[in-house]
């Protein structure tokens, strides 16, 4: 053999052990041997084998149990189960937990040989599918993302660079942009791609429910909790974990974030025992983290930590060029959901479309494609099937700041020749709000692509602001 292949053997008969440790090196493998499967679980994780031989029946912990822990962390681990006890159950659980062959004691040599020859053929076939499948998909297509602009090319470029790391990734953008779709294509080209991807938003949920979360809970630890339950970093075993709108943690979780990734443990709610997770975490934001990092709203130790490497997806009006591709998707994904064929839009309302300044982003341009959908008929998408807020020249050519009528107007100075980011905040939810969602809060949070407690949050510090100018 050309490189030495790594054999654990793993069996509480000890002149078992030395049988086939002798036979298996003489036929040039490299060979560990162990009689205890604790033991063995906890070398195996240090110091991975190529091919598992364990026996089903030992004292303490199973072979299956030994086979199934090892896998866990080496997905490509060969696994072959010997026994002197066979029945079909134990057969088929053995291959459930990853085992290629299922060997009788006594066995003849050769039938090892073979079993271990079969096994080393299949897993060559599997890396060699899953390399194929990982080039066509960054080749051709990243978890739907679509676009040719010299912006969203950079930034798949960045994402197939960073995939096959392990390295954090601080995903930034204004709401809307399809941060998640960014994590998510990641991961989908990733080593990682076969296991979970699991995520939170952490705006939404209050502080002990985003912890419990996020790190699990015991029974009985607070009102509510009838069992136990494990958090998502540890369920995300060996996969990729979320933190959606990072920046809405307050400083306390913050605090257990930051001990929870640099010692990769979690201590559930109630619990005393910290548990380890295997995860890769990708987290995104709409704020500007340095920003709240100067204003002592976000630790700088945590920022440094999830910063590891920085990718930002851009504004939709920074890659107009990619919006008639965009509707073309959207229109096909609308129309065949509500039974229609496609429809044709006409170059009157595309160009319309692509002088509008879309400050929700892809979501809004999505919004406004399925509500043109669902509301009119016929075989064309023209101008006056759009809104009068992308229609009307004046809110197309200035934005949020046309309607001189809105009560938004009274938070801008028109004397200011540039508006605080604040007020333009201020003002942008509140046309939303009144003008987009007829003052209904929960339309309003999804358009502008936030939750309904930050925009209720929002709507309280605005009635303050107005009562202490």
């Amino acid at each position: 053999m050309d490189d030495q292949l790594s054999v654990m053997i793993v069996d509480d008969e000890k002149p078992m052990l030395e049988w086939l440790s002798i036979l298996l090196e003489q036929h040039g493998y490299s060979v560990t041997c162990f009689s205890d499967g604790r033991k063995a679980v906890t070398e195996g994780r240090k110091n991975a084998p190529d091919i598992l031989v364990v026996d089903v029946k030992m004292p303490g912990i199973s072979g299956l149990d030994v086979l199934s822990r090892l896998r866990e962390k080496s997905p490509e681990l060969i696994g072959i189960v010997i026994t002197a006890f066979s029945s079909v159950d134990s057969a088929v659980q053995a291959m459930r937990k990853g085992a290629t062959d299922y060997l009788i004691k006594p066995f003849e040599v050769d039938q090892l040989l073979v079993a271990i020859e079969k096994a080393l053929g299949e897993r060559k076939i599997r890396r060699e599918n899953r390399e194929l499948r990982k080039k066509i998909r960054s080749r051709f297509s990243i978890e739907g993302i679509i676009g040719k602009s010299k912006p969203i090319i950079d930034l798949l470029e960045e994402v197939r660079m960073v995939a096959d790391k392990d390295s954090t990734v601080l995903i930034t953008g204004e709401s809307g942009t399809g941060k998640e779709l960014i994590a998510r294509a990641i991961h989908s080209i990733s080593p990682r791609a076969e296991k979970p991807f699991l995520g939170v938003n952490c705006g939404s949920f209050s502080h002990s429910l985003l912890e419990s979360e996020l790190f699990g809970h015991l029974k009985g630890s607070f009102t509510g909790a009838h069992r136990d339950k494990e958090g998502l970093l540890v369920a995300a075993k060996g996969g990729t974990f979320f933190l959606d709108e990072v920046g809405e943690l307050d400083r306390e979780l913050q605090v257990k974030l930051l001990r929870a990734l640099q010692e990769r443990q979690v201590l559930p709610v109630g619990g005393t025992k910290h548990i380890s997770f295997d995860a890769r975490i990708i987290a995104a934001t709409n704020a500007n983290l340095k920003e709240m990092v100067d204003g002592n709203a976000f630790r700088p130790d945590l920022y440094y930590r999830l910063n590891v490497i920085p990718l930002h997806v851009p504004a939709l009006r920074d890659r107009s060029s990619d919006i008639p591709i965009l509707l073309g998707k959207f229109i096909e994904n609308y129309s065949e959901a509500i039974g229609e064929p496609p429809r044709v839009i006409t170059e009157e309302a595309c160009e319309a479309l692509m002088n509008y300044n879309w400050p929700g982003n892809v979501r809004e341009l999505e919004n406004v494609v399925e509500r043109v959908c669902v509301m009119t008929s016929g075989s064309e998408i023209i101008l006056a099937d759009l809104p009068d807020f992308i229609k009307e020249p004046a809110v197309k050519d200035s934005g949020i700041f046309a309607d001189k009528t809105s009560s938004a107007e009274s938070t801008i100075s028109t004397e200011k020749a540039t508006p605080t980011l604040d007020v333009i905040e201020e003002a942008y939810t509140l046309y939303i709000l009144e003008h987009r969602a007829g003052g209904q809060k929960r339309l309003a949070a999804k358009l502008l692509g936030i939750n309904e407690s930050t925009l209720y949050r929002r709507l309280e510090k605005y009635a303050k602001d107005r009562e202490n100018p």
